[in-house]
């Protein structure tokens, strides 16, 4: 099965491409680059392979929660890699992923999954997590850091906390009783692709791309702007 996972929620973006064998992973840039940076990186990826588009058997996505821009030029680029080669496209949501990333790096019980919003917020889910995977406790929703800081004293154990959110608001976030992986701060593209792949064998099909759209949660950025300052005059 040859998988090509995108990755773009947030600023940094990856790709992955890989079969039952093999993953290769490219970063190439942590600079929120993703519409000058992609495209090549898959080019790039397939070559060294020696696969063309048509040999794949899928095209994962990341469609958030994330980076309003990010989503929008990764489900783009999977959309027209899908439509113009006819092959599967699946969509994977970016707090999965990350626990996924955490499960990958050996992270064990209750991780909560936090993406940095802006606005002063973080996107979040809890998993409860082991070495065969992940299963979700609490859904993706959006708050304030200290909301969360509140909800995770709720819980009254331990928790580690991965994703960009949870090292944006550490001061906020941090507590003993929790542990920050430092080297789980964005979803990984290998992650998704062996996420999905893991869901394919499971009887999971492809999505019609009509039907994959970015995941804000809220509002855009753009819309709430608008809202608080109204038109340009």
């Amino acid at each position: 099965m040859r998988l090509l996972a995108i990755e773009t929620a947030t600023t940094r973006t990856g790709v992955a491409l890989g079969d039952d064998t093999s993953v290769a992973e490219e970063v190439p840039d942590a600079q929120g680059r993703h519409t000058e940076v992609l495209a090549p990186t898959v080019v790039a990826l397939l070559s060294a392979r020696g696969w063309s588009p048509q040999d794949l058997d899928g095209v994962i996505v990341d469609v958030g929660p994330g980076l309003f821009t990010g989503l929008r030029v990764g489900i783009a680029t999977a959309k027209g890699l899908a439509v113009a080669t006819g092959v599967g496209l699946f969509s994977v949501s970016s707090a999965d992923v990350l626990a996924q990333t955490a499960c990958d790096a050996g992270a064990t019980g209750l991780v909560a999954a936090v993406v940095d919003a802006r606005r002063r917020e973080v996107f979040w889910a809890l998993y409860d997590v082991t070495s065969d995977g992940f299963e979700e406790i609490v859904a993706v929703t959006v708050c304030e850091p200290s909301v969360l800081a509140r909800r995770l004293d709720e819980l009254g154990g331990p928790v580690t906390l991965v994703g960009d959110g949870a090292h944006a608001h550490r001061d906020t976030l941090g507590h003993p009783g929790r542990l920050m992986l430092d080297d789980v701060q964005v979803p990984s593209a290998a992650s998704a692709l062996r996420l999905v792949r893991s869901r394919i064998e499971s009887g999971a099909t492809a999505f019609a791309h009509h039907d994959v759209h970015p995941w804000y949660v809220r509002e855009a950025d753009a819309v709430a702007n608008f809202q608080i300052r109204g038109p340009v005059a």
